[in-house]
């Protein structure tokens, strides 16, 4: 079960965190052991700041990071379908010898991020989908 840390949600986000995650298991992604998921709900300078953080993914300690302040309920789980990519890119062993976070620095960040954005869209748009229809 996917570890949880946070102060009274605004959304439900536990729940629909651990739908998400079934589905992506369920879909026969490799992402176990599963990440610990972290909030940050009061983070006005991030969420001030344009260049600000929406989520991150800590390959060393396997947590993501969710920054919730002033953001969209879907935005904040599209983030979290792109950061279990990269937590699946973790588990294969395929985040070794990333030295930047500059995608204009290495090509290889470059397709580790273009997996992530559409393998994490379309993740999310599919479970969407699921629970609609």
């Amino acid at each position: 079960m996917i570890n949880l840390t946070q102060e009274k949600p605004a959304h439900k986000y536990p729940e629909l965190i651990k739908s998400l995650t079934e589905y992506m298991v369920n879909q026969g992604m490799n992402l176990r052991p599963l990440p610990k998921v972290k909030f940050i709900k009061d983070d006005t300078e991030n969420a001030n700041n344009f260049f600000g953080k929406t989520a991150y993914y800590d390959p060393n300690n396997s947590v993501i990071v969710l920054y919730t302040m002033n953001r969209h309920p879907k935005d904040v789980m599209r983030s979290f379908a792109h950061e279990m990519i990269h937590h699946m890119q973790n588990c294969e062993n395929r985040l070794q010898n990333i030295s930047t976070d500059n995608t204009n620095e290495d090509s290889y960040l470059e397709q580790i991020e273009k997996e992530a954005h559409s393998m994490g869209s379309m993740t999310f748009r599919q479970w969407e989908d699921s629970i609609k229809n």
